[in-house]
């Protein structure tokens, strides 16, 4: 049975790539393309936090696209990696709103990112990116960016695209760094000992 993509090794672009990758896409292909990478991403490295039994692992992340496994969805894979430390409260609603902007693009035939139902995701989307980097140091200058975007989500779709876009390349170099540093949890349960 094929298997899902390894998000390190077929899908991410690496850092300096993300951008350019993404940006040419149709806006529903990129919602639906967004979400997927965020999701491989989840799996995997959800993946390397969980005890190490590649079997069992696969069954239960549905690794080999098996949408029915306990993790095989987005949204599970969401709240897992959010009970396993991997995310905060604040990504997991992030994230969470990228899969409702896939699963409006993918279910619905004359969607756009000014439609109705895909602004009051993105404006969602905008205020928890905004409370999520409120007062993060470094981040001073994302106000203004956030600000602009924020003005024009309802009037240009490119202002929408443009926000998945960043989202999308924010949490691939955040899944990109902390991919080297997520330990098993039966390592964590030894160091206890």
């Amino acid at each position: 049975m094929a298997r899902i993509e390894q998000w390190m090794k077929d899908v991410f672009p690496g850092e300096q790539r993300i951008y350019a990758e993404y940006r040419l896409l149709p806006a529903r292909e990129l919602a639906i393309v967004a979400a997927a990478v965020l999701d491989v991403a989840l799996a995997e490295i959800i993946s390397l936090r969980l005890r190490q039994n590649r079997k069992e692992i696969e069954l239960f992340l549905g690794i080999d696209g098996d949408g029915r496994a306990p993790a095989g969805s987005f949204g599970a894979r969401i709240q897992l990696a959010l009970l396993v430390g991997l995310i905060t409260e604040e990504d997991a609603t992030i994230l969470r709103q990228i899969k409702n902007l896939r699963n409006t693009f993918a279910h619905r035939v004359k969607v756009d990112f000014l439609s109705p139902s895909v602004q009051k995701i993105t404006k969602e989307m905008h205020s928890a990116w905004v409370k999520r980097t409120t007062g993060l140091e470094g981040l001073e200058k994302n106000t203004d960016g956030l600000a602009f975007i924020e003005k024009h989500l309802s009037t240009i779709p490119e202002a929408g695209e443009g926000l998945l876009l960043a989202l999308l390349a924010i949490y691939q170099a955040y899944f990109h760094r902390l991919h080297d540093r997520i330990r098993p949890l039966n390592d964590l349960v030894a160091d206890k000992d």
